[in-house]
């Protein structure tokens, strides 16, 4: 069973691809930029559930993180929000795109070259995989609607922006 890491740094890599594949994606084949939002998005809702948390518990200054990571998501929401608001085709899309990577490289950088880490020096194997197990199954339940590899349409996409968290987490069955 995989390790709360192991499973933090896959989905860094699935967020990272999907963001490498839509930047350098022709004009014309940039019709799926939901694709990117979706994997950013639900990587944000699933590590605010349960990586921040077990921060906050098992390493020191976890709440002093809890607040970084905090911030990190509402910027990174807010921009997503901003970046919808684009057609592909526009040059602000391009910017929008551009000014989120400005937020999440670094936060995946750090949570990865430390963070993660640090968590797992606090945690024992299965207390790690405990939340390793936590973290794929709620992916599961917010992937679970929309099939293996779907993305939500855009209209549900907005709705999900939007929503208040405790309000989504309400809807799919999930206690923060």
């Amino acid at each position: 069973m995989p390790q709360i890491s192991a499973v933090v740094r896959e989905d860094h890599a699935r967020v990272r691809k999907e963001f490498q594949r839509l930047l350098h994606a022709n004009p014309e084949e940039r019709d799926h930029p939901n694709d990117f939002i979706w994997a950013l998005d639900r990587y944000l809702i699933v590590e605010d559930l349960v990586v921040t948390p077990a921060m906050d518990n098992h390493i020191a200054h976890g709440g002093e993180r809890h607040r970084r990571l905090s911030a990190d998501f509402d910027s990174m929401n807010a921009k997503l929000r901003h970046m919808r608001q684009f057609e592909p085709s526009d040059p602000s899309f391009d910017a929008a795109l551009h000014a989120i990577w400005v937020d999440l490289e670094p936060h995946i950088r750090e949570e990865a070259s430390e963070d993660l880490d640090r968590l797992e020096e606090g945690l024992s194997r299965s207390e790690s995989e405990s939340l390793g197990r936590k973290y794929e199954h709620i992916t599961q339940l917010l992937q679970k609607p929309y099939g293996k590899d779907g993305t939500p349409d855009a209209r549900t996409l907005s709705a999900i922006l939007e929503m208040p968290r405790q309000e989504l987490l309400t809807k799919i069955g999930v206690s923060g």
